[in-house]
């Protein structure tokens, strides 16, 4: 049985005028002729439509749990890596800048799931702790998102979903390296 996603009608609505300008973008990408697209531009525009869907399907599913999808990320990182990391440590394992995790930060920091510690050290360091509750919170979302992934992913088989990640791995690796070039910082 696939997973009951609630919504409130302030976020079908929301969430519904995002489907039909998905729905007109996947339009117009058919009416595209692809001798003008540059290669891989059609597989990017898919790529990105998946993502989105799926993002927005994780952030209806965790609407109850008051948490944003890139919120329990970033929850789910500090868990990996021992409950404690620096703002810059976070940015880097998200891809985002610094002041999208401070804004994460903030949200999480103010109902207790996350916590800011200052360096002593060096003042221009801030480390985020994950606190109890904010694990309890991961624990409770988690098994949401990870049955999702389960749903959505059984469209494909295991073999081409290893396949799929192998690649999305390839071009991961070439995106960084772009991105640490273009930002002048090797190892981003």
């Amino acid at each position: 049985m696939p997973l009951r996603i609630e919504v409130e009608e302030r976020s079908k609505r929301s969430f519904a005028g995002a489907w039909e300008e998905g729905e007109m973008a996947t339009q117009a990408g058919k009416r595209l002729n692809t001798e003008q697209q540059a290669r891989g531009m059609a597989e990017w525009d898919t790529l990105y439509q998946t993502y989105n869907a799926i993002f927005k399907l994780a952030e209806l599913a965790l609407l109850p749990h008051n948490l944003s999808l890139p919120q329990l990320h970033l929850l789910s990182i500090l868990k990996e890596d021992g409950g404690i990391l620096t703002t810059g440590e976070i940015g880097r394992a998200m891809v985002k800048a610094s002041q999208t995790i401070t804004g994460l930060v903030d949200r999480l920091e103010e109902p207790g799931l996350v916590e800011r510690v200052f360096d002593r050290s060096d003042r221009r360091k801030t480390w985020v702790r994950l606190t109890e509750k904010g694990g309890r919170k991961l624990e409770e979302a988690m098994p949401i998102v990870n049955r999702l992934a389960e749903e959505i992913s059984s469209a494909l088989t295991d073999k081409e979903l290893r396949e799929l990640q192998a690649k999305n791995e390839k071009l991961r690796t070439a995106a960084m390296a772009r991105l640490a070039e273009s930002l002048g910082r090797p190892g981003f």
